[in-house]
């Protein structure tokens, strides 16, 4: 596998390795048989780029993005038959795709980085995927890498292969962050403890060994480095306060969290919402014995309700300010919406919006967290709240169409009340009798039905018992898309999870 930096780049390469090659004539090294030659020569009429077919038919293929999906399955093919004995591939190669070689050459240590405008070395992780490539079993028992780079950069490399390149602390560019989850959680009350917390990190051990790499100077004497770690905690404590995050005294002695606020004037409105005489909410904040708290007393409470009153898509909380609140969340408000909990970031947030948002990427990383445990109903409860909370409404709420482009509380409940409350009602729905039922003027019945085109495609899923395998039952899921009146317009994706409801298994 030889690595380039652009698809031009290996291109290049295998033209200059295929000419080479070609040249020897019957001692072309990358040819080892008349069968692999015959195979080679077979494949390259398949192929439709004409460059790579020149190429093929030496032993030497290119791969990259350029090239069509069936000409690179066709490259993938032939190097792992061992038929293709070069394949000259971007560094892109180096991810998800599973093609081991015997020996691996990075071409060149360096990439154009479009932001910045030049030339720079790549991370360390990426040279590590690509020498990653070489010996892998059970291909092979050894493996070679050939890295070629710059004389000035030989030591990275060598260090980093011999595995004593030391790893540098991150902490600093992100350390406000962590900072803000400390003093959250109590643990951080004052500047003293902020500087023990800084000194307990990584970082402290780094700085003091290679204090160049964080812009201090090596040498400098205990006490100033002491100082300099004084005024990195007081830089981020400022940070902190001017985002209205925490709470300080004018020394930055006292720290405390600044989070939602459960106002006086807000209570009687909350209480309303709770109680839920029309039965508008899902869940509801309780007391210990079960029924319905008549009094919303703490912040996670009002949280709790603010979520509630925003997923049934027509929220009444419209009369108070609480849309311009900041939403500290720290990992003790649970908010239990399913079966199972949803952790808020330490976060300030402006909007009732931001909520929704933070809370659906919560969800996404617990149905990670849950696939990891094979949890089967967890994860698909935290899917549908993500799903949930990305849209601002339940999945049963009687107000989907607000998910459309266009369409609005007022517009959903004359559709509603229209009897259009579904995306297969709207489908078949007259675009006439839809302007009629809004009030709306042509050719706005036409536009709402066109915009069923953002929707993804409906897919039919069949199961049937494949019967038992090497001692493992086995199932077969087939996938079919649905023919559709409207085409899709963008590309989606789906996640699909089979699982066993009776063990709660994935």
């Amino acid at each position: 596998l030889v690595f380039c930096s652009t698809r031009k780049g290996a291109q290049e390469a295998a033209q200059c390795l295929s000419q080479t090659a070609g040249s020897l004539g019957y001692s072309n090294p990358f040819m080892k048989s008349m069968q692999q030659y015959e195979h080679l020569r077979e494949a390259s009429l398949t192929c439709s780029d004409k460059q790579l077919q020149s190429c093929i038919v030496h032993g030497v293929g290119f791969h990259n993005g350029g090239l069509c999906l069936k000409d690179r399955s066709l490259v993938e093919g032939l190097f792992l038959k061992g038929d293709l004995q070069i394949l000259c591939t971007t560094n892109t190669l180096a991810h998800g795709i599973n093609l081991p070689a015997h020996t691996v050459v990075i071409k060149s240590t360096q990439f154009f980085n479009k932001e910045k405008g030049s030339y720079v070395e790549y991370e360390r992780s990426m040279v590590l995927q690509m020498c990653g490539r070489a010996g892998r079993p059970p291909f092979d028992d050894t493996g070679t890498v050939v890295i070629m780079t710059r004389r000035e950069t030989v030591h990275l490399y060598e260090n980093l292969l011999s595995g004593c390149e030391m790893v540098e602390s991150q902490l600093l560019p992100c350390a406000v962050e962590h900072l803000n989850a400390e003093i959250v959680q109590l643990t951080v009350s004052d500047i003293t403890l902020a500087i023990e917390w800084l000194k307990c990190s990584y970082l402290y051990i780094r700085i003091k060994k290679n204090p160049e790499h964080y812009g201090i100077k090596r040498g400098i004497p205990r006490d100033l480095l002491e100082k300099q770690m004084r005024d990195i905690c007081v830089e981020k404590i400022h940070e902190l306060g001017e985002y209205g995050l925490i709470w300080t005294d004018g020394d930055g002695f006292s720290l405390k969290p600044l989070g939602i606020q459960l106002r006086r004037n807000e209570k009687k409105t909350l209480n309303d919402i709770n109680s839920d005489k029309e039965g508008r909410l899902r869940f509801h904040v309780v007391s210990e014995n079960g029924k319905k708290k008549k009094r919303i007393q703490t912040r996670e409470d009002k949280i709790f309700v603010l979520v509630n009153d925003c997923l049934t898509g027509d929220p009444l909380m419209h009369d108070l300010s609480l849309n311009q609140v900041g939403c500290l969340f720290s990992f003790k408000h649970i908010l239990i919406l399913f079966p199972f909990l949803l952790i808020f970031l330490d976060f300030c947030m402006q909007e009732t919006n931001s909520i929704c948002s933070n809370g659906c990427r919560i969800a996404k990383c617990m149905k990670e967290y849950f696939i990891y445990k094979r949890s089967y109903r967890s994860a698909i409860n935290s899917m549908l709240l993500a799903k949930c909370l990305d849209q601002k409404l339940w999945e049963s709420s009687l107000f989907l169409l607000k998910q459309l482009p266009g369409i609005g509380i007022v517009t959903a409940k004359a559709l509603k009340t229209a009897g259009v409350d579904s995306f297969e009602s709207l489908a078949t729905a007259d675009a006439r009798k839809l302007e009629s039922a809004t009030g709306r003027n042509y050719p706005f019945g036409n536009q709402i039905k066109e915009s069923l085109s953002s929707l993804p495609p409906k897919i039919d899923i069949q199961i049937e018992d494949a019967g038992n395998k090497q001692g493992k039952s086995t199932i077969t899921v087939t996938l079919s898309r649905q023919s559709q009146a409207v085409r899709s317009s963008k590309q989606n994706y789906v996640d699909m999870i089979v699982g066993s409801e009776e063990d709660n298994m994935i």
